[in-house]
């Protein structure tokens, strides 16, 4: 087989189209943050509504819907991994990412009783990383910033009782995933990209 070579101005095609094809990938991602978004959204306000104006025993129980979230998460992610014509070294640091970052948040769930349930800042804290990671590998800005929300938000979740620390969860999935998913959805609908 004969290598060609290539004209400055080809190789500088193919470096954009490659880049714009990758970007394109980690763009349509925006389902996964839309998803958990509305899942972390509802369940937090759900806790919150039932610890502040109940007497509800189980406050927690909209935190079951983040099963259903995992169940199509995994779904739609093996999905995407067998629809994927190339599966590249950052595709799997990216899936690799999250998935660390989510059994960390499970540690964390799972021993709340160990740290007087003081998990939302934490968890917080953990999906400003993801989320600041994400938006750098897809040089997205608004999902960078996003990530700094929620690190934000931790610090000051840190000094609030429970109930308002979920309000502050949800606060921090709206501008951290809501908003940023919707504009990656929208650039990618508008802009192919």
């Amino acid at each position: 087989m004969e290598d060609k070579e290539m004209s400055p101005e080809a190789s500088l095609d193919l470096i954009q189209t490659m880049i714009g094809k990758a970007r394109k990938r980690y763009t349509d991602n925006s389902f996964f943050f839309l998803l958990w978004g509305w899942i972390v959204l509802t369940a937090s306000s759900a806790h919150f509504y039932f610890v502040t104006y109940t007497d509800f025993e189980h406050p927690y129980i909209g935190w079951s819907l983040t099963i259903v979230g995992g169940v199509i998460s995994g779904i739609v992610g093996a999905r995407k991994g067998k629809n994927s014509v190339v599966r590249n070294y950052t595709d799997k640091m990216y899936g690799w990412l999250w998935f660390s970052l989510g059994m960390a948040m499970f540690t964390i769930i799972f021993n709340g009783e160990m740290v007087n349930w003081q998990i939302v800042p934490l968890i917080m804290l953990l999906a400003g990383v993801g989320t600041v990671v994400s938006g750098a590998m897809m040089g997205f800005v608004p999902l960078q910033l996003g990530g700094a929300a929620f690190w934000a938000l931790a610090i000051i979740s840190f000094r609030q009782p429970e109930n308002y620390q979920m309000l502050l969860m949800g606060l921090g999935v709206a501008v951290g995933y809501l908003l940023p998913g919707y504009m990656m959805r929208y650039k990618l609908k508008s802009h192919g990209v």
